[in-house]
């Protein structure tokens, strides 16, 4: 990952990954401007490449050979990643608004969400259709599309049509045709019971492309048995079938809907100028015509002085000029005019290994021209796929800083007054009564303890482990409540410990928000709030918290308390050390990384309550000292010894892939240490397993010594909680020393 020494003064936001944001990123990755801090929004941690869609469809690449990983990219490049959907921004207070995440401010915008086709002018479209984009649910329904098939009796006859007749219908048709015929060929089946229909306007298929090209798409569809109904301009769907303007009607079981894309409908609420397809009007900088702090690229926008096809040629040729315009923007330097191409070359697949190219009046076609086509598209993935490739950073010309003077430390490092009590008035109030709080600030904070109660406290603070602010106040106030709900406490408040990075005022006030709304979610939701804490500024983001928590001393759970017999019982998966640890190497695919979020995500408190209620003997959370370290410390002391199914750990998806590249987290050394307390290690030295023994979870889940009779029910309930992976991984018996046996 790379790192800015200068503290950052401008923020320049991107939203939405399409293909020219990839190439002024992959180009920023190699200069970023000092000074600045960069965000990449998009709702895809993996985003497809056009170009790549109909191999994939037709089962020439894999899911992994036609995305680029944006989440292990940005991980490179030192952008910061938000994974997030935008439904707004508001250009009057700069401030960009998502699905699931507080408002975020900037100083330059960039917009490169693409299109989709659109299916609310059909009536319909949107309930019985399959839009070709956006791609993830184009991608889940062929999946399943496949399935049925596969299922189905081969005597009934199944009618797939596309609406649309530009290159991306013909090509998906073409390839879902393929990979369906091998399919059923490869299982000896008969294919003649599929039936395929492409529906497009007056002026046939391929329009843009001349006529030869035209007539060996015609021969294709010929020689294939696709069915191709001209002149039928469909105006209304229903189930099953397809109605034109003139009443004639086509049977279809699928329908794939290819016809012109528009853009979101977010921009044109926002007040800026966009054409009529809802796609932002743009200059020859790339520069909005209404807003010149927002820039836009590839499908979204529209050049009025350059007219051009919703091609993804054109939209890679725009990356490197947009990143020249968004630099010099931000160095208040002149900007400089993109003229695009007027003809572009398309090689046009035919499902199987097969293509065509067209370019103006010229054209040629041949398996030589998949192959080529082939290479063309691999080196262009390869450019964000290897990583290694890429030379290190060069620092880019420094910004100026409002205060660019030594910054103090001691208290005079603290974060400002003003930006503190702005950011206080946005968090929820405490649920609890509170004697003094931040509803009444003082000194310190005042708690009244119930009579009978026993006030159990914890601490946790560590360094920020992803770029996503709002997502790591959520995971630090998650792990600092393991240790309470472990111990069968009741939250009651928290304090927060907040270290952030130099940055202008602006900068500083919108990361401490999103830390402490992070937080405030998750406390929230356990009825808790903030009653105080501190904050400083350092050289990097660390959090973390102080809980207080409540417990009956009946009730109160502790790690001691083993009893032979007992089932040993694990809410979460295990791997986000090494999940982490490759990340921060750019080495993780960010779909892992997306994944093992949503389980540090999940909050341990539901699992502490059925603990509780199941009378569970000994419980604790599993955090830095890895499964085996927190097992030993329950089993020290106790002469009892625990036997583990290695083959039942579960583990998060690319952890045993880190794993076993040796990826592993710096405290996964330290954590081997207890590796004496194995007593048969070397009888599964072959078995990757092991290492996930001593791999340092963060919000990892409890671990708990539930008696064999209450384990099933135990786990039922556990899972039916959205514990989904929770189960038994050992038992405790009677004789062993505090050791542990792998079996």
């Amino acid at each position: 990952m790379q790192q800015d020494p200068i503290p950052a003064s401008k923020h320049l936001i991107f939203i939405g990954g399409g293909h020219a944001h990839a190439i002024a990123l992959l180009m920023m990755a190699m200069n970023k401007p000092a000074g600045v801090r960069v965000t990449l929004i998009s709702n895809m941690v993996q985003t497809p490449y056009s170009g790549m869609l109909p191999g994939l469809i037709a089962g020439h690449y894999s899911f992994d050979q036609v995305h680029i990983d944006l989440g292990r990219f940005c991980r490179y490049a030192g952008i910061d990643f938000i994974e997030d959907s935008v439904i707004g921004i508001d250009p009057v207070s700069r401030t960009v608004q998502c699905l699931n995440h507080p408002d975020f401010s900037y100083d330059l915008l960039s917009i490169d969400t693409g299109s989709t086709p659109d299916l609310t002018t059909i009536p319909g479209a949107a309930e019985f259709t399959t839009g070709v984009k956006p791609v993830k649910p184009l991608l889940d329904y062929w999946e399943s599309l496949q399935n049925r098939i596969m299922q189905c009796d081969d005597l009934q006859d199944i009618h797939i049509g596309t609406v649309g007749g530009g290159a991306s219908a013909v090509e998906v048709m073409l390839a879902m045709q393929y990979k369906l015929h091998k399919m059923l060929s490869k299982e000896q089946r008969r294919t003649s019971h599929l039936h395929f229909h492409i529906m497009c306007g007056p002026q046939q298929i391929l329009t843009g492309h001349n006529n030869r090209v035209k007539n060996r798409y015609l021969k294709v569809l010929k020689q294939r048995n696709i069915e191709l109904h001209t002149n039928f301009r469909v105006a209304q769907v229903k189930q099953g079938r397809v109605i034109n303007e003139s009443g004639g009607v086509i049977e279809l079981d699928e329908i794939i809907w290819a016809t012109s894309a528009t853009g979101a409908q977010w921009p044109a609420r926002a007040g800026l100028e966009c054409s009529e397809n809802g796609c932002i009007r743009v200059n020859d900088y790339l520069q909005s015509l209404s807003h010149p702090e927002i820039f836009a690229c590839g499908d979204i926008a529209d050049m009025v002085n350059y007219p051009r096809p919703k091609a993804g040629v054109f939209a890679v040729r725009q990356g490197a000029p947009l990143l020249r315009n968004l630099q010099a923007a931000l160095a208040g330097q002149p900007l400089t005019r993109f003229r695009p191409q007027k003809q572009f070359l398309s090689l046009i697949s035919t499902g199987d290994r097969y293509a065509v190219a067209s370019r103006g009046p010229f054209s040629f076609a041949g398996d030589w021209v998949w192959r080529w086509k082939d290479r063309i598209d691999q080196k262009f993935m390869q450019r964000f796929s290897d990583l290694t490739q890429l030379p290190d950073q060069v620092p880019g010309a420094a910004l100026k800083i409002e205060n660019p003077d030594m910054r103090c430390g001691g208290c005079g490092a603290k974060v400002g007054h003003s930006i503190l009590n702005r950011v206080l008035k946005q968090l929820p109030a405490p649920p609890n009564e509170i004697e003094i709080g931040l509803n009444r600030p003082d000194d310190a904070a005042v708690i009244a303890i119930p009579q009978g109660k026993l006030l159990v406290q914890s601490v946790d603070s560590f360094r920020q482990l992803v770029s996503d602010d709002f997502l790591f106040g959520q995971i630090a106030a998650n792990h600092a409540l393991g240790d309470i709900f472990a111990m069968g406490a009741t939250p009651h408040s928290a304090q927060a410990i907040v270290s952030l990075p130099h940055a202008s005022d602006e900068i500083i006030e919108q990361r401490l928000r999103h830390l402490l709304l992070g937080a405030s979610k998750v406390f929230t939701e356990c009825g808790i709030g903030l009653i105080g804490g501190h904050t400083s500024e350092g050289s990097e983001l660390t959090l973390g918290f102080t809980i207080n928590g409540l417990a009956d001393r009946q009730q109160l759970l502790t790690k001691q308390g083993l009893q032979s017999g007992d089932r040993l019982i694990i809410t979460k998966p295990l791997g986000t050390g090494t999940l982490f640890a490759s990340d921060m190497r750019s080495q993780a695919q960010g779909r892992w990384i997306s994944q093992a979020l949503q389980h540090m995500l999940q909050s341990n408190y539901q699992a502490s309550r059925i603990f509780t209620a199941a009378g569970a003997h000994a419980c604790t959370d599993i955090t830095g000292f890895g499964l085996l370290g927190h097992l030993h410390e329950m089993l020290n002391g106790s002469g009892l010894g625990a036997r583990l199914w290695l083959e039942k750990l579960p583990a998060m998806e690319g952890a045993l892939p880190c794993l076993r590249a040796g990826l592993f987290s710096s405290l996964h050394p330290q954590n081997r240490k207890f590796e004496h307390t194995i007593n048969n290690l070397d009888e599964f030295s072959h078995d990757i397993a092991t290492e996930l023994l001593f791999d340092p979870q963060t919000a990892g889940g409890l671990l708990a010594a539930v008696s064999s009779d209450q384990a099933d029910s135990v786990i039922a309930e556990l899972q039916a909680a959205g514990y989904t992976t929770a189960c038994a991984i050992g038992s405790v018996r009677q004789e062993g020393n505090d050791a542990v046996s792998l079996m």
